[in-house]
C-alpha cells in the first residue's frame, strides 16, 4: 500500500489514535511510509523503536521515545510492544502501541505505531492497531 493510501486509511480507521506512524525497517535504516506528525517523525528515534521488539529487557529498561516523549514499556509480547507515559495523574497519561508485521510486499518488516489518550486504553487500542497492520500492511 502506498504512503498516501496508508495515510487516508489510517485517518479513517485509527480516528481514536492521537497520532500514528508507519515505517519499514531493513535492520539499519528506516523508510517512513505514513505519519500524522505536523513536523514529521524524528528519524533518529526509529531504530530504537524497531529494535525494541527484539529484546524485552532492553525495551523495558529504555522504554520507547517518540517525538521526544518517553513512554514506559509495560508489555512486551512480540510482535507487540506497548505502554504509557508516566505522570502524577494517570488520567493524563498517554498510551503507545507498536506492532511489527513481517509478511510485507517489500519483504522488509513494517512497524505500525499509535499513541492514544484517555479514556482510550491498551486493551482497546492494541487490537485495533494489530488488525489495521494485518489488514493493510501484510501480503495475503
Amino acid at each position: 500500500m502506498a504512503g498516501k493510501d496508508i495515510n487516508e486509511v489510517a485517518k479513517r480507521e485509527l480516528k481514536d489514535a492521537a497520532s500514528y506512524l508507519f515505517f519499514e525497517w531493513d535492520g539499519s535504516s528506516a523508510n517512513v511510509l505514513a505519519h500524522s506528525f505536523e513536523d514529521g517523525p524524528k528519524l533518529n528515534e526509529l531504530p530504537p523503536i524497531a529494535k525494541s521488539v527484539e529484546n524485552r529487557d532492553e525495551a523495558i529498561k529504555h522504554g520507547l521515545t517518540l517525538q521526544g516523549t518517553r513512554y514506559e514499556v509495560h508489555r512486551h509480547h512480540p510482535p507487540l510492544v506497548y505502554g504509557r507515559t508516566m505522570s502524577d495523574n494517570p488520567e493524563e497519561s498517554v498510551g503507545i502501541a507498536l506492532c511489527m508485521v513481517e509478511n510485507t510486499a517489500s519483504g522488509k518488516p513494517i512497524f505500525g505505531l499509535i499513541t492514544y489518550q484517555m479514556p482510550n486504553i491498551s486493551a482497546r487500542m492494541v487490537p485495533i492497531l494489530q488488525q489495521f497492520c494485518t489488514e493493510h500492511l501484510t501480503t495475503a
